[in-house]
């Protein structure tokens, strides 16, 4: 699936301004903590003058700033980080904080919460475990829900028209081992609605195993669980019945009055 990152301009569909403002907030946010211009121009799809440009007002914007030939994300970003509680997802935030920090104890392993959105997955939080710069999430990020246990948790128990939604482009391949048939997509699909679970076998990336749990209320998922692992996936049977009940947990507490 391409991501917005990885469109370049055309003459057909002019990008705004803003468009190119996020795109750039969105490459500098999935570096390493910093990139230099040509890596970022690269990666949001936008010629180099343009980026140089860009930057230089979200540097006044205080959003990025710059040190040398490298730039990072500023402290105007990390006010707007603050904030996220204010959002649309703060209660769901705030409401699964303790459940998470709960499994990340009990498992060591990297844990994730996550919603669906546009068809792609979007992370709210991530516990990192050791090793867990490895693997390639961070808040804020998006990855293709086909290829991950997160994204397919929240797939199985999404509408109709947004399984279709994203049946309707080819499936992407970060892997080897992704899964690109539609059909047995959907045979997965049910599978996680029949035992509650989820699982990622170095679909998203070699070496990479996980387990994800959907947050259903209503039949609907709104969130997602997950437990990561770099290496082994001798920890899955255990880690199912932790996500699982994590994600029920955070189910019974978004649907208690308050």
């Amino acid at each position: 699936m391409e991501s917005v990152l990885e469109r370049p301009e055309t003459t057909a569909g002019v990008v705004s301004s803003v468009a190119k403002a996020a795109r750039l907030l969105r490459a500098l946010s999935r570096s390493n903590g910093e990139a230099g211009v040509t890596e970022l121009a690269l990666a949001a799809g936008l010629p180099k003058s343009t980026a140089h440009r860009v930057l230089a007002e979200l540097i006044q914007e205080e959003m990025v700033a710059h040190s040398g030939s490298r730039y990072a994300l500023g402290a105007g970003w990390y006010a707007l980080q603050m904030s996220r509680s204010t959002s649309m997802w703060g209660d769901l935030l705030d409401i699964a904080r303790r459940p998470l920090e709960n499994v990340f104890e009990a498992t060591g392993a990297n844990v994730h919460l996550a919603v669906l959105e546009g068809g792609q997955v979007l992370y709210l939080e991530k516990l990192t475990a050791r090793g867990g710069t490895r693997i390639p999430t961070r808040v804020g990020a998006r990855m293709p829900a086909t290829c991950t246990a997160i994204g397919k948790a929240l797939l199985a128990f999404s509408d109709v028209s947004m399984i279709r939604s994203v049946l309707s482009h080819n499936l992407p391949r970060p892997s080897a081992r992704s899964i690109v048939a539609p059909r047995l997509l959907l045979d997965q699909l049910a599978e996680v609605r029949r035992v509650g679970y989820s699982q990622d076998l170095e679909e998203s990336q070699l070496g990479l195993f996980c387990v994800a749990a959907p947050v259903v209320t209503e039949g609907r998922s709104v969130a997602a669980v997950s437990l990561a692992r770099l290496g082994s996936s001798g920890h899955m049977v255990s880690d199912r019945n932790h996500v699982r009940r994590t994600a029920l947990q955070i189910a019974q507490a978004l649907s208690t009055p308050y």
